[in-house]
């Protein structure tokens, strides 16, 4: 923390620095900082709010959003520093809407459907910061703590009902929430997966802690279709409060908070609008890309490869990000479906996004803090053209898109306004990205009580499950360096092809940051 930012010594100054630092793993160079071209986004924007919120500041996105500097963030918390009205309480059981994004799951109909979830191993110290022992009977107490204020940890999903697919909150935590298992270090495999493959969607087992006291390990498992990976992080953060005996704050707010939000949203005029700027983007025309060979191009043929900017590139895009008022995310995007288009010939290719659904409706319930899965997914069309002038294209197809990015799921789940059959005319290119910030490197908790294990738990997900994308890309910020990796299935594409894509999709990042033009051909291979 430098001396400028540091020079109005209350709680709440300090507080934010050590948000910030946390969020962008460096200190505010100043008071004029800014937040987003120092490498921040909506993410760690809600990241930051959350962290502001646990410490009893008021705090919201639009803090960040429109104070954007150390001073302007500060000076905007000062002005309204009351905590905010605690929720009322309300039934936390019975049926639930699906939520949009829960919809578009359920409509990909995986093999396997209970084995598809996040698996989080951690080291769970002998006690307390103030000495306290931790013990089986008190990590139980956490787990419960947690489930019976997260309805999302305790739904159960009926996939195919009568009437089509329902969720419902059951009142308390089904069966199996908690179980111990006494093992050396032979039987952890074993009983990180047998954990794992005991969820079923039906009878609402979403949600599990395995512990293993010679080890002190803990494993967490939760079902994706009940939890997004944002919200993975804010449960781990949880998890701690919990076992440490630190009091949770206001009520949380429910992913039916969303739903009743997303209903209102749909009824208004708005809504029609947005429809109308989605069908605009022309996405039933986008060619899906090529593959170079076909197959089932099942999960246990997947494969990957990586690349990275160096930390003087990665900072510079991070700058023209600011300057250019899109996140990084979505310059990656842009440079990944330019990549695709020259490597291929197509005359655009369209680009599936994440967006981590936090900002919530506009005038509707603040979710910043709550667990589910709340995530949408949004495409985005990048066009073909001359490349003198692509970044310019680009940024105008970024701008098409419309502002309300949970309404393209919203409208097509809920709404009825945009066809919902993706495998046919919204399919698109067959590309996701999932931009992760520094997330990853926030998963690492260092510093933390609650610290991961060096141990991999049970299986994620069936290995005969099938990705719904052919190229999933994938983007992280770690140790100040842009990471970028491209999944893919050895029964669709080679190696050669897959490095080319990302090896173009770099060099026109770099061209973004302000280093060397990309090449005409867009990259040779390594």
């Amino acid at each position: 923390m430098t001396e400028s930012v540091d020079s109005a010594p209350d709680a709440l100054a300090g507080l934010l620095a050590d948000v910030w630092e946390a969020a962008l793993g460096k200190p505010a160079s100043s008071r004029d900082a800014d937040f987003f071209a120092a490498g921040g986004d909506s993410l760690l924007v809600v990241r930051s709010v959350t962290q502001l919120r646990k410490a009893g500041f008021a705090a919201g996105p639009a803090d960040f959003l429109n104070g954007r500097t150390f001073g302007g963030i500060l000076a905007r918390l000062r002005a309204d520093n009351t905590p905010a009205a605690p929720a009322q309480p309300r039934p936390s059981a019975g049926p639930v809407p699906l939520l949009p994004c829960q919809s578009r799951w359920i409509s990909n109909a995986f093999t396997d459907p209970d084995h598809f979830g996040f698996v989080w191993v951690f080291d769970v110290p002998e006690t307390t910061p103030d000495g306290e022992k931790v013990d089986a009977a008190r990590i139980e107490a956490a787990v419960r703590r947690l489930s019976d204020r997260h309805e999302a940890l305790r739904t159960r999903y009926l996939l195919d009902g009568p009437d089509g697919p329902v969720a419902e909150v059951l009142p308390e935590a089904a069966d199996g929430l908690f179980t111990t298992v006494d093992t050396d270090d032979s039987g952890l495999a074993e009983a990180f997966e047998a954990a794992v493959r005991s969820h079923r969607l039906a009878e609402g087992r979403v949600f599990n802690a395995l512990w293993l006291p010679r080890q002190r390990h803990l494993q967490i498992a939760v079902h994706h279709l009940t939890l997004d990976g944002y919200s993975l992080t804010m449960l781990a953060d949880e998890l701690e409060d919990a076992l440490i005996g630190r009091e949770p704050g206001r009520p949380a707010a429910q992913p039916r908070d969303l739903a009743a939000d997303l209903a209102a949203w749909l009824a208004s005029p708005r809504a029609d609008e947005d429809a109308a700027r989605w069908a605009a983007l022309g996405l039933p025309d986008v060619p899906a890309a090529p593959t170079d060979s076909s197959g089932p191009g099942t999960l246990s043929t997947s494969t990957a490869v990586t690349a990275d900017l160096d930390e003087q590139h990665t900072a510079a895009l991070q700058t023209a990000a600011g300057r250019l008022g899109h996140p990084v995310g979505l310059l990656v995007l842009a440079a990944v479906a330019r990549s695709v288009a020259e490597h291929f010939d197509l005359p655009a290719v369209s680009v599936d996004t994440y967006h981590h659904g936090r900002d919530g409706v506009p005038g509707g319930h603040d979710i910043t803090s709550a667990l589910g899965y709340l995530q949408s997914t949004y495409p985005v069309v990048i066009h073909s053209g001359p490349r003198a002038s692509w970044q310019a294209d680009a940024l105008a197809d970024l701008a098409a898109v419309p502002p309300h990015t949970f309404g393209f799921d919203a409208l097509r789940h809920a709404g009825d306004r945009l066809p919902a059959d993706g495998a046919d005319t919204l399919h698109g290119s067959g590309i996701r990205l999932n931009f992760r910030s520094r997330i990853n490197q926030v998963n690492d908790r260092v510093g933390r009580w609650l610290r991961p294990a060096d141990t991999a738990g049970g299986s994620r997900r069936s290995a005969r499950q099938r990705e719904p994308w052919a190229l999933n890309v994938e983007g992280d910020v770690v140790t100040d360096r842009l990471m970028l990796t491209i999944r893919y299935s050895t029964d669709h594409y080679t190696d050669e092809t897959v490095r080319k894509l990302l090896d173009g999709t770099t060099a026109l990042l770099t061209e973004l940051a302000g280093g060397d033009p990309a090449p005409a051909d867009g990259g040779a291979p390594r």
